[in-house]
């Protein structure tokens, strides 16, 4: 798919989804990036079924998850240190964002790329992004050494949420409650199959087993 490119915004010409811009994005970027110690790639997409714009955000951060964890814990990363009105800078970036687009735009993907691994976060419902960014951090935090298998090992990349395929149980994804901390989905690099881990928060294991990734 051929891509316009200028600055930090990609759009899309051709496809099902059509080339579109959003009010306030170089403003909500520019939050972002610094909040993230991080450079921003945003493709800017018109979803015609939703009449809403989708972002999908690139974060590249110059540093790994263990140091980007560590800022985090120290409400220095990601801007989710709540401020007197109990929001936090990536809130209220992401609310006047909203705002000046007539409430019409979310996040459909975001993911952040560190030195040693990318964390791939897709949408679950609307605005589960925005709403949960920061406590899928915070859980990042709490499972480090889980799925990094006793600190010996990091996954190259982490998916937030993957989902027990439906079809085999004969269900339906309708009738299911979608959560962001059931399941994530690890690859590692030692696997020569790279098949996919899925970890539980619950138990704090992981295995292989029949499960889907997001698209």
């Amino acid at each position: 798919m051929p891509y316009q490119k200028r600055s930090n915004l990609i759009f899309p010409l051709t496809g099902i989804r059509t080339f579109v811009a959003a009010e306030g994005l170089d403003e909500f970027i520019r939050v972002l990036e610094k909040d993230f110690f991080a450079e921003l790639t945003v493709k800017c997409q018109y979803e015609r079924a939703t009449e809403r714009t989708e972002l999908i955000l690139d974060v590249s951060c110059n540093f790994g998850l263990t140091e980007g964890l560590h800022h985090f814990s120290t409400g220095n990363w990601g801007g989710f240190s709540c401020t007197e009105n109990g929001k936090s800078s990536f809130d209220t970036a992401f609310e006047q964002l909203s705002n000046l687009n007539d409430g019409n735009i979310d996040i459909a993907e975001l993911s952040i790329h560190f030195r040693d691994t990318s964390v791939i976060i897709t949408r679950i419902q609307d605005y589960s992004i925005p709403d949960q960014l920061g406590a899928i951090i915070n859980k990042a935090s709490e499972h480090f050494v889980y799925f990094t298998k006793g600190l010996t090992e990091m996954p190259y990349e982490i998916f937030v949420s993957v989902f027990e395929d439906a079809s085999q149980k004969g269900a339906s994804l309708e009738n299911w409650e979608q959560s962001y901390f059931d399941h994530w989905g690890l690859y590692f690099e030692d696997d020569p199959q790279h098949d996919v881990m899925v970890y539980s928060l619950e138990s704090k294991t992981m295995k292989k087993e029949d499960f889907f990734l997001l698209d």
